[in-house]
């Protein structure tokens, strides 16, 4: 389609290339150049000549012009005088005589101002018409058309000056920082996919260790690749793996067990690391130290704690090889200085902290905000000894020490019941028998203990004052400072002969210590001790009688001893003899462990005389210790009581 003057459309940018074309030339041939100046400066076209009182030219904004052309109208590249904003004028007619700027018509513009690429809109005065000479404001608009404008000669753009060329950047990308290379030096030491010794390397653990699969057939292994480790000269211990050789290679054998993973239990981390720290003391006594340990390496075995991995050790007294653990490095490894047996004490007081916390060491250490999230009694203490420099850190013997008093069991919980009666026998006014016990526990940093001492004394009938006797045996033994049940049952004997002045008497005894868990037994006479133990009941105690003896030896069988007209004649007592002798007080060769539910039963004569022994077991088994004592008084009685009776019965409840 062709305009109505027959001539071809031209583009509106290239219309406003021309206009500015025209304008460049009229500028140019309006400024003379002076006489002293060089030709080569004269050649630039001056495009800010305007005088003071001359309007302001408008700014074209950079959509206005995107881009120069050339003579044919072709896009270049923008000159450096492109980017002024200098507004052109149109060209002086041909004909016009005087010169004169004739205005270019154009049409009203959708926007009252034009606005520059920075800065305020420039707005037209309304009122006083523009002087003749004023140039007039180009419109950005794309449908500029002039009303009549005479073609100028063709002004070329300035040559577009190109920046330097750089070569891009190689081994950057916009996403890193910086290109990590691939390392260069060779790989030392076997591979995955190495064949060592009939195993094929299959993965690496790190460290040196691999796990491996035999070449003919077998399960996977553990190995270790690297020649003649320390670890492999160290002395058998029960948390040590163990390990075979295969050329060059050591082959682990399988740990099995569990592995601990944190939070730990408290009691259990504690008695994990009781474990540990016995390896670090044997370890000492060899002349090594621990200075890696691989935190997931210990494994709850049925029998103990047992490393997957062998620890690294290096010689006490030398600077240790670096293998930086982050959070269980000593810091002495990392600083190159000698070894002892404390640097293991740092692995396992960082070992400890994992456990407990679920969190690695913090590089800070063990600063108080870091201890302040151990909340077990005591632990944040132990840390900070396992932690501390290697000047003020523990030893493996300190740490056993105060792990045992963090340790210390539960303790144990008992429950006594006695009953007393001075029987039926007319000629026997006077009970002579004689029970008592004492209850003393301690609560001692480290030494918690519980004491329970009790006993039965019967004073022997027929004699003078039989219940003076057994009260001061009774008084004496739960008295004793002596550390010995021989001792205390001595000091006994001693009471009594201070307690009878001269006067013939005496009395039979049967006590027993319970400390902790543990009892002792102290015995002279026929009182007697019968213990229930898993259900099992049987007599603690030997009778120091004439018919005991008898049985003893075959002469009387036990029926004819519980019969015999001899059965109270006894050929051991307290307060017939002045000067102690070996054996003559029974105890046991091993204290006797009290479990929950055990129970330990003291009789005079008085009762197990009267009360046979098939009557006497099954009501140990089953009646509660009140009704228990009670119903074996009320059975001697019933059975006539011809001697005072006495029971006392201790069980373990907790």
């Amino acid at each position: 389609m062709t305009r109505p003057d027959d001539k071809e459309h031209t583009p509106d940018w290239q219309d406003t290339a021309a206009s500015l074309r025209e304008l460049f030339g009229q500028k140019r041939a309006a400024q003379p150049t002076e006489p002293d100046q060089p030709e080569s400066d004269a050649a630039e076209p001056a495009l800010t000549a305007f005088e003071p009182g001359d309007l302001p030219l408008p700014v074209l904004g950079e959509d206005a012009l995107p881009e120069s052309v050339d003579e044919t109208g072709d896009p270049v590249s923008p000159s450096p005088l492109a980017g002024d904003a200098t507004t052109p004028t149109a060209p002086a007619s041909d004909s016009g005589g005087e010169g004169t700027t004739e205005p270019v018509e154009l049409p009203a513009p959708a926007v009252p101002a034009v606005v520059a690429a920075s800065g305020p809109a420039i707005l037209p005065e309304p009122s006083a018409p523009p002087p003749a000479d004023a140039v007039p404001a180009i419109s950005a608009s794309r449908e500029l058309v002039p009303k009549s404008v005479e073609t100028a000669p063709a002004v070329s753009a300035p040559a577009s000056v190109q920046a330097p060329s750089v070569p891009a950047a190689s081994g950057f990308s916009d996403d890193l920082e910086e290109e990590v290379f691939a390392p260069t030096a060779p790989t030392s030491g076997p591979v995955v996919g190495d064949v060592l010794d009939g195993y094929h390397l299959n993965e690496d653990l790190g460290r040196g260790w691999f796990i491996a699969s035999p070449v003919a057939s077998g399960p996977s292994v553990e190995v270790y690749a690297r020649p003649d480790p320390l670890w492999a000269t160290l002395a058998p211990h029960r948390a040590l793996p163990r390990f075979s050789t295969a050329g060059a290679l050591h082959v682990l054998e399988p740990v099995g067990g569990e592995t601990i993973k944190a939070p730990v239990n408290p009691d259990a981390a504690l008695a994990h690391l009781t474990e540990l720290t016995r390896l670090l003391f044997a370890l000492e006594k060899q002349g090594n130290a621990v200075v890696d340990l691989e935190p997931d390496s210990p494994r709850v075995t049925p029998g103990g704690v047992r490393l997957r991995f062998p620890p690294r050790v290096s010689r006490m007294g030398e600077p240790a090889e670096v293998a930086v653990r982050e959070g269980f490095t000593p810091p002495e490894v990392l600083a190159g200085q000698a070894v002892d047996a404390r640097s293991g004490v740092y692995l396992l007081g960082a070992l400890l902290y994992s456990w407990l916390t679920g969190r690695t060491l913090p590089a800070e250490g063990t600063t108080g905000a870091v201890l302040d999230g151990v909340s077990v009694p005591g632990v944040p203490q132990l840390l900070r000894g396992m932690l501390a420099p290697v000047e003020e850190r523990m030893t493996p013997a300190e740490v056993l020490a105060a792990l045992k008093t963090l340790t210390t069991p539960t303790l144990p919980a008992y429950q006594v019941a006695a009953a007393t009666s001075v029987g039926l026998n007319p000629e026997r006014p006077m009970n002579e028998d004689s029970y008592g016990f004492t209850w003393r526990q301690l609560g001692l940093h480290g030494a918690s203990t519980l004491v329970l001492r009790a006993c039965v004394s019967d004073g022997m009938g027929g004699m003078a004052a039989g219940e003076v006797a057994s009260a001061a045996a009774v008084d004496a033994f739960l008295t004793s400072g002596k550390a010995t049940l021989p001792e205390m049952v001595w000091d006994a004997n001693a009471a009594v002969l201070t307690a009878m002045a001269g006067r013939d008497g005496g009395c039979t005894f049967s006590g027993v210590e319970v400390r902790g868990p543990h009892l002792q037994l102290g015995h002279v006479g026929d009182t007697r001790a019968y213990v229930r133990q898993a259900g099992v009941v049987r007599q603690l105690s030997r009778d120091h009688s004439y018919v005991a003896a008898m049985v003893a030896s075959g002469q009387m069988t036990p029926e004819e001893a519980q019969n015999s007209p001899e059965r109270n004649k006894v050929l051991r007592s307290l307060g017939s003899l002045r000067v102690p002798q070996e054996n003559y007080v029974q105890t046991l060769e091993q204290p006797m462990v009290m479990g929950v539910g055990d129970r330990v039963l003291l009789v005079s004569d008085g009762v197990w005389g009267e009360v046979p022994d098939e009557v006497l077991i099954p009501l140990l088994t089953t009646l509660p210790i009140q009704p228990l004592v009670d119903r074996l008084i009320a059975l001697a009685l019933e059975a006539g009581a011809p001697d005072n009776a006495t029971a006392l019965v201790i069980e373990r409840v907790e």
